[in-house]
């Protein structure tokens, strides 16, 4: 039966149309809409983020979606008649498409969702928008065009010999707004970057987290006892982060996962000192769970509900989703659900510490499912996370660790004093407490037992104890502002060791590439901060059973987009080609991954060095002993150099 067509309700996008979770016979589409003179009045208001009462639908909006299919390709790599060649034809016929119904609720905020099934395969299909049923009054697109609405969908068998997509992380404009594009150059640039041959086969894009950056509402929406008008400021802050039509361009026809960071939250939500109620407490006060509570909410509506599936029904357990892309498996990780930097007291090096939570035991569990039910459709996982294995210097972050809540009460105490309450703000709004980015990290001291269990469930992967079926294991991430790669290393003799398989020698897969991407739309990293991270630290040990590394090779100091390059040339023959496409480089930087053949250690003896022993002197590197005068000898010792112990 017809769905019944409500009155002509004049309304206007709010944020979107946004392509969401894609396959090769189906796609989901998401909006948000308003009644078009509020949204519009809401818009010309100029307040300031958080301030704004967010006209969102006063009542359930109905928007009619028609698809049209426009091109085919091969269905199949078996179907190419020329494996090299991509035959594409315009589909000049084609079969109607039963019309479908974006439900823009109330309860959500005016945001809709609606899926399309039965979809050929490798196929591109336009969609129209429209507010009557009878199709004759067009929805305000609000500055894109009829043109921008596409997508492909994906070949019958997910990528053949070729699976690229695109991965990116950090998104707050703002920070960078000189760039002549209002801080979304790299989004302005993206169509060009994918739209051409070296990156046509793009079909899809990873979103890692930080989508949006809440840190300007947290003081608002910690003091607000109303749970709409708490949901009403988050609307408002990804009004802000989204509405913007070089970004709106990009997503409303390349399809996104998204999983969510701490600042979809709150900066540092889960490793925070300051939201637990009592300095020696690991519970979180009553204010900053109504803040979780509501960011959760948020974050279901505006993001997880374009994903493919969650691993939990009605998204209990948490946000985690896996989906598969041909023999591609993809394992999106929620680490920010029940993530609680004092999860438990424990007694380490006969001192009691806490203990994180970085995720709970139930998620691992409901992944291992899924990996173990299609183990035999897939032969490269990609574990997805929001957070990165190692970046900083240890030396570096275990001095902060040490001071910096003297640092914290010293600005406090400064800000009581009138005069200097311009530079309290400024160092709460540019500085902060150090703490929480330190201790979000798997390779962070209180994570260390969390980080062992979940590298040697990857490296369990690659080498089965039954010696089976095994898998290429590639991390993704982002975060830090900074992208690059580093090299996940497993010392463990089961990792390592070679074993005769069927007659033939198979051996160990001892490493695990470490692909980071991010900025897309924040000020990097220093690169002087970068560079003495870089001298300080090659190598950092991982976990508390000390098996794992991790080498950090390389980072880029600039706002960014990776496409990432599966290529698959036959059995146990995988390479991977990540490009980095830097802002103002007119060429990417690429790396290369042989997944099968290169997954193993070198562990070079190199000989012992000098080793400086106090962190000032090596702070600064620069400074050589025979300046210093003999009365300020640099403390060292020399320490023989093993695969563990690297300079």
């Amino acid at each position: 039966m017809a769905e019944a067509s409500l009155p002509s309700q004049k309304l206007s996008i709010v944020l979107g149309p946004f392509v969401g979770n894609i396959t090769h016979s189906s796609v989901r589409i998401w909006l948000n809409v308003a009644a078009k003179d509020a949204n519009v009045q809401t818009r010309n208001a100029n307040v300031k983020v958080g301030e704004a009462s967010v006209a969102a639908s006063d009542a359930d909006k109905n928007v009619f979606v028609v698809l049209r299919h426009l091109k085919r390709g091969p269905k199949s790599e078996a179907a190419k008649k020329d494996p090299d060649q991509l035959e594409i034809r315009t589909v000049t016929d084609p079969e109607p498409i039963p019309p479908g119904v974006l439900k823009c609720l109330q309860a959500d905020l005016g945001t809709g969702i609606v899926n399309f099934e039965n979809l050929a395969a490798n196929s591109e299909y336009s969609y129209q928008l429209w507010e009557d049923e009878d199709h004759s009054v067009p929805l305000d697109l609000r500055g894109l065009k009829d043109s921008d609405l596409r997508f492909w969908t994906l070949p019958e068998d997910g990528y053949g010999r070729q699976l690229d997509f695109l991965l990116m992380s950090c998104h707050y404009p703002a920070t960078k707004k000189d760039d002549g594009f209002d801080g979304f150059a790299v989004w302005h640039q993206m169509p060009e970057i994918i739209s051409g041959e070296q990156n046509a086969n793009v079909r899809f894009a990873i979103l890692a987290g930080d989508q949006v950056y809440a840190d300007d509402v947290e003081a608002k929406a910690l003091a607000e006892r109303d749970p709409l008008k708490r949901k009403q400021l988050y609307l408002s802050i990804y009004k802000t982060f989204w509405d913007n039509l070089e970004y709106r361009k990009v997503l409303c026809k390349l399809p996104a996962v998204l999983m969510w960071d701490d600042h979809d939250i709150t900066d540092g939500w889960g490793s925070r000192e300051d939201s637990f109620k009592a300095k020696d407490s690991g519970v979180f006060q009553d204010n900053w769970l109504e803040l979780f509570g509501t960011a959760k909410e948020m974050f279901r509506i505006m993001q997880a509900s374009r994903n493919p599936d969650p691993l939990s029904e009605n998204f209990a357990g948490g946000f985690d989703t896996c989906f598969r892309i041909g023999r591609a498996g993809f394992v999106v990780s929620d680490l920010r659900s029940n993530r609680n930097i004092r999860f438990a007291r424990v007694i380490r090096d006969g001192k009691e510490v806490w203990i994180g939570r970085i995720w709970n035991p139930q998620q691992l569990r409901a992944i291992r499912n899924w990996v173990d039910a299609n183990k035999n459709e897939i032969d490269t996982l990609f574990f997805v996370s929001s957070v990165v294995f190692s970046h900083g210097a240890p030396v570096i972050e275990q001095y902060i660790l040490r001071v910096w809540f003297r640092v914290i009460d010293a600005v406090n105490w400064a800000g009581r004093l009138r005069l200097l309450k311009k530079q309290l703000q400024w160092f709460n709004s540019t500085v902060g407490d150090l703490r929480d980015d330190i201790n979000d990290s798997w390779g962070a001291d209180a994570n260390q037992e969390e980080t062992d269990r979940v590298l040697d469930y990857l490296f369990e992967l690659q080498n089965p104890p039954d010696y089976g079926k095994r898998l290429n294991v590639v991390i993704l991430t982002g975060d830090i502002h900074t992208p690059g790669y580093s090299t996940i290393y497993s010392a463990a003799e089961k990792d390592r060791k070679k074993k005769e398989i069927n007659g033939k020698e198979r051996e160990g897969r001892a490493i695990i590439p470490h692909i980071v991407a991010t900025p897309v739309a924040y000020e990097p990293f220093s690169w002087l901060g970068e560079a003495i991270f870089r001298h300080l630290t090659k190598v950092v040990t991982l976990g508390a059973k000390g098996i794992y590394t991790s080498q950090v090779s390389h980072h880029f100091c600039y706002r960014n987009l990776v496409v990432v390059s599966l290529r698959s040339y036959g059995e146990d023959e995988s390479h991977l080609k990540v490009k980095y496409y830097l802002e103002g480089f007119p060429e990417p930087q690429i790396m290369l991954f042989d997944l099968n053949h290169g997954a193993h250690r070198e562990a070079i003896g190199w000989p012992p060095t000098v080793k400086p022993k106090g962190f000032v002197d090596k702070l600064l590197f620069w400074r050589k002993d025979k300046a210093a005068g003999a009365t300020r000898k640099s403390k060292t010792a020399e320490v023989p150099v093993t695969p563990l112990d690297l300079p």
